[in-house]
């Protein structure tokens, strides 16, 4: 009897013992599934630039009446560096944040500003800035409609919205844009998107500019908000972007931006009477085709009461750090660039080394009012020649060859020798 007991009881234990190892095996399965899952809703990433320049021309185009003078230089930079983060609450909502570290940093500075006459501009910078370039939430609803709300980036132009360094040849981002437009372009507003057949769209209403960072030299580009806690949206702005993807390897679209920006500006009553309205219009396309890559945009920009708007700048204290120089009613750019993967004759190599040509016009002070007078150092074409090695889809070597002419080759030639190290991509998903 002792012994049927006994029996019975070991088996008892045995098959307890065994449901528990079950249990726990269950129990860190699931925990690991947990994990896989948790993981899979988090995203990791970003792109970053080392640039190396040398130039034969110095910094100051008001050196003298043929524009900059004859100068042997170099400079090393960091120009960006960007980290990305994502987190899936669900399945259809998202947060996104991108956080950009721009020319190392920022720390007390000082820099030279020669459109302010060579003055000496104290800055809280270390060359740069750290800049919350992306905030914001993301509900999916459908391919063809969804909304975003917080801080996110413009869909104005070809560069700002496809900007990464692995997104465009030459050692910097095309020059035309980037002098006439923020780059990159990023506010805070409200957004809806998707895409309908072939058809993609974006609506935006953001924040406006501000009339007081207008310039002769970069147009509009210094309108972006920056130098203040708060941002003024007393005017708001209006984005629409439609891009057509019918054809394999070919997107073509167009952008409109439209907005007032005289009552953005931080003392109030300095602009009253006055709208300063920014329409902008841009239209690019580019093609992937084989082993050519092609790409052009064109962008038209006007200004409403660019003349009183200059008088009222010109007025601001030098402390203030903005331009204070005479903004013109209109300004323009067109160009393009095309590459060709010369390593399709090596059928074994894996990488993609694409020697490529750019062409660049952009004049920020292209139309000016009757009492103004267009300064022709910023009337700019820009021919640049280099080699674009692909070592990775994410990661590239670059090197390239930059002559600028000015008024049709009547001020001195500026021309750049540039060396860049990019990667962009998603390192942790």
């Amino acid at each position: 009897m002792m012994k049927r007991i006994s029996i019975a009881g070991l088996s008892l234990i045995l098959i307890l013992s065994i449901n528990l190892e079950a249990q726990n095996t269950i129990k860190d399965y699931n925990l690991e599934a947990l994990k896989s899952k948790q993981a899979s809703k988090f995203r990791i990433g970003g792109y970053g630039e080392i640039l190396y320049q040398r130039m034969d021309y110095g910094a100051n185009q008001k050196a003298s009446e043929f524009g900059s003078l004859s100068e042997d230089r170099a400079v090393v930079s960091l120009p960006r560096l960007i980290l990305s983060f994502e987190y899936d609450f669900t399945s259809d909502l998202t947060f996104s944040t991108e956080i950009e570290f721009e020319n190392g940093g920022t720390g007390n500075a000082m820099e030279l500003e020669f459109e302010e006459s060579g003055e000496y501009e104290a800055e809280v910078e270390k060359g740069g800035e750290v800049v919350l370039e992306q905030f914001h939430l993301t509900k999916r609803f459908s391919n063809a409609f969804n909304v975003r709300a917080g801080h996110f980036i413009l869909g104005v132009g070809q560069i700002n919205h496809r900007h990464l360094p692995t997104d465009y040849f030459g050692t910097i981002r095309p020059e035309g844009e980037t002098a006439i437009l923020p780059s990159t372009w990023h506010e805070t507003g409200f957004e809806i998107f998707g895409r309908i057949l072939d058809w993609s769209y974006r609506v935006q209403v953001v924040n406006g500019l501000d009339a007081n960072g207008f310039s002769s030299s970069n147009w509009i580009k210094a309108g972006r908000q920056t130098k203040f806690e708060e941002v003024r949206a007393t005017n708001l702005a209006y984005v629409g972007r439609l891009e057509y993807h019918g054809v394999q390897g070919l997107n073509v679209g167009a952008s409109l931006y439209t907005g007032k920006s005289a009552d953005n500006v931080v003392k109030s009553g300095i602009m009253d009477g006055l709208d300063g309205r920014v329409t902008i219009f841009s239209a690019h396309a580019s093609l992937k085709t084989g082993s050519w890559i092609a790409r052009a945009n064109f962008l038209k920009g006007n200004l409403t009461d660019a003349t009183q708007i200059s008088a009222v700048n010109g007025r601001l204290s030098s402390n203030s750090q903005y331009p204070r120089t005479p903004v013109a009613e209109g300004a323009l750019n067109y160009g393009g660039e095309v590459g060709y993967n010369v390593l399709k004759f090596f059928p074994n190599v894996k990488t993609r080394l694409y020697p490529f040509a750019r062409y660049e016009y952009y004049n920020t002070m292209k139309d000016v009012t009757s009492s103004q007078v267009a300064d022709p150092r910023f009337d700019r074409e820009v021919y640049t020649f280099g080699l674009n090695y692909m070592m990775k889809s994410n990661v590239a070597i670059k090197l390239d060859y930059a002559m600028r002419k000015m008024d049709g080759g009547n001020f001195n030639d500026e021309n750049t020798l540039g060396l860049a190290i990019v990667f962009s991509g998603i390192f942790l998903k």
